[in-house]
């Protein structure tokens, strides 16, 4: 018999062959991206964000309040006991509430040990589902002039989703530690009922005074986490453009540069330490102020003889669970609230700049993709990408290689309008899919049915491989992954494809990163093709190379080239020649057919 944990958790022999309930799936699920709306502040979207996933917080939140209740029900449980049982001398009694003790010890065990596994289970996903949603909005910018992201996202996509999925234990915790507060109040006014009205009054107030001394803590702390994001983003830009500081002699004056940043944040740290500190004294002296009330109140009573050993342990206790719960309320849940408040503000302004992901509409009547029932009659225009300039129509049939010669400024127009359909449209350009505006098919849909490969050559960090066939089809991966390398003339350079390309592809020269971009485009199995500038930093002889493989890979698809190269547009069966007067004023456009 194997004494090996099938599992894999090394337990023991008694429990080794257990089965284990509720574990995670392999892969991350899918999620839908958060959606901004204009009346969104950063308090309520920690709310809208934290009961995203109801049956998970929900529970979790039942969960806390059974734990902490039971704990605040151990003294009355055990006051009773004494008061029937003990000073009465009645065994059975004393039987019956060690029982009771055993089953509240029982239930609020198993509660505190699922609560901490819900929690930890909303955490994951909304850290996931938050990063979907940054990364994708940030991808998918609403201007084609906003500034591409810097390592700012980083910060954002790490600290600031960290403390802001944090808020659901905050929250679980917070609702939990006031229910047991009521309760504990209920408790005492049955004890005697001045004990009980001064902490339905006082516990209130409490949490008031130190919500307000947490205002200055939530304005230092958003401080810094910006002054941190600023950092981070400066260290990483300094690390992707460190051969650029290198060429031009730069490393002393970067470095300045970054200490001048990394002291500032220095400085932004120790001065919001000494708010947190100065918050925790604070809260501390109005919270001990509060309990000591309570307890010496509680005392009086005794020896005054209003309340019996019974009730006086059972007011002792109650007291002391009471200062645990406040403390947990004004030093944890307040300021980390007011920290994730601060991370979802930022949040909040990285997703403002974008398009709302998944607001497109479903597919229509005349999409082709796939669940279209193949006895559906096709449009005589099924495949055809009309390009519109100035109003002039452009087609790319199916089937051909055509070229797009432009000004750079028409050229990078036409490229955002195919790259990001349902972006704000350019000024005079217009992208239609078998005769309908693209704006009418959903992203998915779109990015389906036509792969863009941008003149900004952007590549994974990870392996050659990875990179070519992260838009893939498995089922034909290793066909379209060879033909693809030789099309882009990579076969002189990879000779392993496993090798790895480094952190945006750093370890490859500029001429090399295009080439695999390129290849990734070209492994793709949609329809349609677009290429934007592919080889500007390719040498003359491997452009040639380029050109004469496109043909090849070019059958069932279709091929739009967007560039100036002559070796290039030499390849295409025709060429469409946009002079700026023609992207500008809506001139005539010319058409050559190269030979």
């Amino acid at each position: 018999m194997s004494r090996v944990d099938p599992a894999g958790f090394n337990r023991g022999p008694l429990t080794r062959w257990l089965p284990v309930l509720g574990q995670a799936a392999p892969e991350p699920p899918d999620v839908r991206p958060f959606e901004t709306r204009a009346s969104d502040t950063p308090g309520r979207f920690v709310v809208r964000v934290v009961f995203s996933i109801p049956r998970i917080t929900v529970s979790a939140m039942l969960l806390a309040i059974t734990w902490q209740v039971g704990e605040s029900a151990v003294p009355v449980v055990m006051g009773l006991a004494i008061d029937r049982a003990l000073a009465a001398g009645d065994a059975g009694q004393l039987l019956l509430w060690i029982g009771v003790l055993v089953v509240v010890y029982i239930a609020l065990t198993m509660a505190a040990r699922f609560t901490g596994r819900l929690n930890v289970t909303a955490l994951q996903l909304l850290q996931h589902r938050l990063r979907a949603t940054v990364s994708s909005r940030v991808l998918h910018p609403r201007h084609t002039t906003v500034r591409p992201p810097d390592g700012g996202v980083v910060s954002t996509m790490t600290n600031d989703v960290a403390r802001l999925s944090y808020a659901v234990l905050l929250l679980t915790m917070s609702i939990s530690r006031i229910v047991s507060i009521v309760f504990i109040a209920v408790s005492l006014l049955v004890v005697h009922w001045l004990l009980g009205v001064l902490v339905l009054v006082g516990a209130p107030v409490v949490v008031w005074l130190v919500g307000m001394l947490s205002r200055r803590l939530s304005r230092s702390t958003r401080e810094y986490q910006d002054l941190l994001a600023a950092t981070v983003g400066r260290a990483s830009d300094l690390v992707a453009g460190y051969r650029v500081i290198k060429g031009i002699r730069a490393e002393a004056e970067a470095t300045r540069r970054y200490q001048e940043a990394s002291q500032e944040t220095l400085v932004g740290a120790k001065r919001n330490a000494a708010v947190l500190g100065r918050f925790l004294g604070a809260s501390g002296v109005v919270n001990g102020v509060f309990v000591v009330a309570v307890t010496g109140l509680a005392g009086w009573f005794v020896v005054d003889g209003q309340l019996s050993i019974g009730g006086l342990i059972a007011t002792v206790g109650l007291t002391q669970a009471l200062l645990p719960q406040i403390q947990g309320i004004v030093g944890a849940s307040i300021p980390n609230i007011a920290s994730s408040q601060a991370s979802a503000a930022r949040i909040l302004e990285a997703l403002g700049n974008a398009c709302p992901v998944g607001s497109g509409v479903a597919a229509p009547a005349w999409s082709t993709g796939a669940g279209t029932d193949a006895s559906t009659p096709r449009s005589p225009d099924a495949g055809m990408l009309e390009v519109r300039v100035s109003g002039v129509p452009h087609r790319v049939a199916p089937g051909e290689l055509v070229g797009l010669r432009a000004d750079d400024r028409t050229a990078a127009l036409v490229a955002a309008a195919l790259l990001d359909p349902h972006a704000e449209r350019p000024a005079g350009v217009e992208i239609r899919l078998d005769g309908h505006p693209v704006e009418r098919l959903a992203p998915a849909e779109y990015h389906a049915r036509v792969t863009v490969s941008p003149h900004r050559t952007t590549l994974f960090s990870g392996t050659i491989r990875s990179n070519l066939t992260s838009l893939t089809s498995p089922s034909d991966a290793a066909d379209r992954l060879d033909a693809a390398v030789r099309a882009a003339a990579c076969d002189d350079f990879v000779t392993d494809l496993d090798a790895p390309v480094g952190e945006d592809g750093n370890r490859l020269s500029g001429g090399q990163r295009q080439r695999v971009a390129l290849a990734r485009a070209i492994a793709t199995d949609t329809p349609i093709l677009v290429l934007h500038d592919p080889t500007t930093a390719v040498d003359s002889v491997t452009e040639q190379v380029i050109a004469e493989r496109l043909r090849e890979v070019r059958s069932g698809r279709s091929i739009l080239l967007i560039g100036s190269s002559p070796a290039l547009l030499s390849c295409c069966d025709r060429v469409i020649d946009l002079s700026p007067a023609t992207a500008e004023a809506a001139g005539d456009a010319s058409e050559r057919t190269v030979a």
